[in-house]
């Protein structure tokens, strides 16, 4: 064979390599698509660093950035962005090795660098989850691929809470850098990070949409969505409607009307997630309230059974200040009427025919806080205890409850925990700082319970005295009647019988689809 014709035939036999791996590239991807999740609300940023508890907003930040570590659906910590890491034995430093070959959607490499600029800004702005990073004393490069995190003291948010700090392009912070404002107009429409899916565009006020990132670090091998469509502004008789239809694929927060419906559809799946958060009755501890007595009675005489009916079983007693997906949680009573019970400590406290009134704020159309506080009033109603429900709307009722002399007697309502770490929860509701501020909404100052909350926090996240120390908290917390735990309701989504791969994810703060993890099919 003369030099022409063999360079021929290696060029032939080129080609026929690299078309056939072209191919078996391409078997190994089935591309689906596109998507449809329909909601009502807009977000108002899609920055990492400012992320609220809106779920729209949650739901294109965990698709698009991801951190150096993540929670499964148990809530165990997984490695991520980082492969590995060493926790010094006062849980004060934290060395991070991270993985290679990850790159974000401007082709940056992710390294060293890319973790600290984002820690150092997440800080710096000050607004969303960076209370996580509150600890952090020093972020040290050790080379490319390793970063070291020490921090002022140990803090078990900072681990906890680590999962949602996520990671954004340091290049593309330096190409808008403007003086002192780290980007955040560029962020807050733009989004660049590692995740699966970048965002294509932005139809403000119509929709979004994301595309499936071609150098993702996880592969595309296996169905998968090309293309996912967020539409926004649609009530919710709009999304059922078109759910119905086929024209969309996912509805969220659905009402237990909704779900009435959809259970008569077939093509219909009705998702039923436990979330981190519970429902609860607040009760400031003022005029009778003030009473322990009073408490106790009030505490035995909430209907938790109707209130779980009313719910079509779509929601479960709590038996703890903390809802079970939490860590440290610890049941510490039983949640059943006892309304002789609730007399007779009534008595004792001096008011044998109840004869003073509480005002509740509510909202009307809210349906689990409007059954709730209709169903306490007429509970009450029996034991001599008049309840004026006030309907008012969500910026008027925490202005009031800043302060003790304008507070209402008594409130139904969430409490959700970007992090969930117990002791984050029981802070919220009864440490002395969040009286006005927080969830405190009792005004409980109780320096022991403080005690316990700090004492906890410091503690090494694999120290079982941590667990330890937010039993005792939750304990005193029910001893005293601080609050009544009333219900986790279920976080109730639809989706079309086609997509496949979907399932509520408890800890995807505020909101975590699993875009990745989804496909249609046929």
């Amino acid at each position: 064979m003369d030099n022409k014709a063999f360079k021929f035939v290696f060029l032939a036999s080129l080609i026929l390599v690299f078309s056939t791996v072209g191919s078996v590239a391409s078997a190994a991807t089935t591309w689906c698509g596109p998507v449809i999740f329909g909601t009502h609300g807009e977000p108002n940023s899609i920055d990492p660093a400012t992320v609220s508890n809106s779920s729209s907003e949650g739901l294109v930040i965990n698709a698009v950035y991801e951190g150096l570590t993540r929670y499964d659906r148990q809530g165990k910590i997984l490695p991520w962005l980082a492969k590995r890491w060493e926790i010094s034995a006062d849980a004060k430093s934290y060395t991070f090795h991270l993985r290679d070959h990850v790159k974000f959607h401007d082709g940056t490499e992710f390294n060293a660098e890319a973790v600290k600029v984002s820690f150092e800004r997440t800080k710096a702005i000050k607004l969303g989850v960076s209370y996580v990073l509150d600890a952090v004393d020093e972020i040290k490069i050790i080379d490319d691929q390793t970063v070291q995190v020490i921090l002022k003291d140990a803090d078990a948010v900072f681990w906890y809470g680590l999962p949602h700090i996520k990671m954004i392009s340091p290049t593309a912070l330096k190409a808008h850098q403007k003086e002192g404002a780290w980007a955040k107009d560029y962020f807050l429409a733009n989004g660049v990070g590692t995740g699966a899916y970048k965002m294509n565009r932005w139809d403000r006020g119509s929709q979004m949409e994301l595309t499936a990132f071609d150098n993702y670090w996880r592969g595309w091998e296996g169905k998968h969505i090309k293309q996912f469509l967020i539409r926004y502004g649609l009530d919710y008789s709009t999304r059922l409607l078109m759910l119905e239809r086929g024209e969309i694929h996912i509805v969220d927060y659905a009402g237990l009307s909704d779900v009435r419906r959809a259970a008569k559809n077939q093509d219909i799946v009705i998702h039923a997630g436990s979330p981190n958060w519970g429902f609860y009755q607040f009760m400031k501890l003022d005029g009778p309230l003030a009473n322990l007595k009073v408490r106790q009675a009030m505490l035995h005489a909430f209907p938790y059974q109707a209130m779980i009916e009313v719910m079509g079983g779509y929601a479960e007693a709590m038996k703890s200040p903390l809802a079970p997906t939490m860590s440290g949680y610890c049941e510490q009573f039983e949640p059943k009427q006892d309304l002789e019970k609730a007399r007779r400590l009534l008595a004792e406290a001096g008011y044998p025919k109840g004869g003073f009134k509480l005002k509740q704020a509510y909202r009307f159309a809210n349906e689990p806080r409007r059954m709730a506080a209709q169903l306490y009033q007429e509970a009450l109603a029996e034991l001599g205890i008049e309840v004026i429900l006030q309907d008012i709307e969500w910026g008027v009722y925490v202005q009031a409850q800043k302060k003790k002399d304008t507070a209402f007697d008594m409130s139904s309502l969430w409490v959700v925990s970007p992090v969930p770490y117990g002791g984050a929860q029981l802070f919220q509701l009864g440490h002395s700082s969040m009286q006005g501020v927080g969830r405190n909404w009792a005004f409980y100052d109780n320096p022991a319970f403080d005690a316990l909350l700090d004492k906890a926090k410091f503690l090494s996240p694999e120290d079982p005295r941590m667990n330890e120390l937010l039993c005792q908290a939750q304990k005193m917390l029910m001893d005293d009647v601080v609050v009544i735990p009333i219900m986790v309701s279920k976080f109730l989504d639809l989706t079309r019988k086609e997509l496949k791969g979907y399932e509520y994810d408890a800890y995807g703060y505020p909101n975590d689809l699993h875009i990745y993890e989804m496909y249609l099919e046929e």
